[in-house]
């Protein structure tokens, strides 16, 4: 392999020809660190961006909470009115045991009435 020591210019055209390298590197870096500079300090910023955002997020913010505080209402109102319907059900089968009722007692009046009536003719006293 090469020693580092051997790269020594050896001429002096070779000395010159690394010291002009060197200087166009350098010139080449400073041009383009002041282009960069230079560009960067173009940028515009009238302020307004970050605010607009600001607000654009808090009124997302807001309306997810209305929309979260929406769902929740319903829901809660789903379950309301799964309770009344569970009573509603109840009532109703209520009702229908007692319509129930009332046809059995509706029969039995009925049968103690035509007994009475059959009672009353059998005795009617002839003329």
């Amino acid at each position: 392999m090469y020693d580092i020591t051997e790269l020594e210019p050896t001429t002096k055209e070779l000395a010159v020809s690394i010291i002009i390298v060197v200087v166009v590197l350098a010139v080449t870096f400073f041009a383009g660190y002041m282009l960069g500079v230079q560009s960067g300090t173009d940028v515009s910023d009238n302020g307004n961006g970050i605010d607009d955002i600001r607000e654009q997020y808090h009124k997302i913010e807001v309306n997810q909470h209305q929309i979260t505080n929406g769902l929740e209402s319903a829901v809660a109102g789903s379950h309301a009115a799964a309770e009344t319907a569970g009573r509603i059900e109840e009532r109703a089968g209520a009702a229908a045991e007692s319509v129930a009722e009332a046809g059995k007692l509706i029969d039995e009046c009925q049968q103690i009435i035509g007994t009475v009536r059959n009672r009353g003719q059998a005795n009617q006293i002839k003329n």
